[in-house]
């Protein structure tokens, strides 16, 4: 793996990480509110879903991303998906937290981040034929 690859993935995997981090933060933040007379339910079960969707997708993506620059993709196929996800991770952990349901934020989130499992998906099964 060359030194650019290996920074673009570097680079993807800190800050999903990092998303994920803000979003368990604001779990518990929202968990102390609920303990008190200012909590609201609605709010903490979002914030739980907005973490426990994001840890369910961005991992394996996560890993495909990898297996994809080890197996030589370019820096700028990493870092448009790599890019993609984080982008459309944040869209979507913001929507799933509004009031309006559904909400465009969400669904966006959603798609883009089917459309970038599908393209890793697809991108690791030709590399394995």
């Amino acid at each position: 793996m060359e030194a650019a690859q290996l920074s673009a993935l570097s680079l993807w995997i800190g800050l999903n990480v990092l998303l994920t981090f803000l979003l368990a933060m604001n779990v518990v933040r929202n968990r102390f509110k609920a303990q008190g007379d200012a909590g609201d339910p609605v709010l903490l079960e979002k914030a739980v879903r907005a973490h426990g969707n994001n840890t369910e997708y961005v991992p394996s993506i996560l890993i495909g991303l990898g297996l994809m620059a080890m197996s030589g993709a370019s820096a700028q196929t990493i870092n448009i998906l790599g890019g993609t996800l984080f982008v459309v991770r944040i869209f979507h952990a913001y929507g799933i937290q509004q009031a309006k349901m559904p909400n465009p934020f969400g669904m966006v989130g959603n798609i883009g981040t089917w459309l970038v499992m599908l393209c890793v998906a697809v991108t690791l099964i030709m590399n394995g034929l």
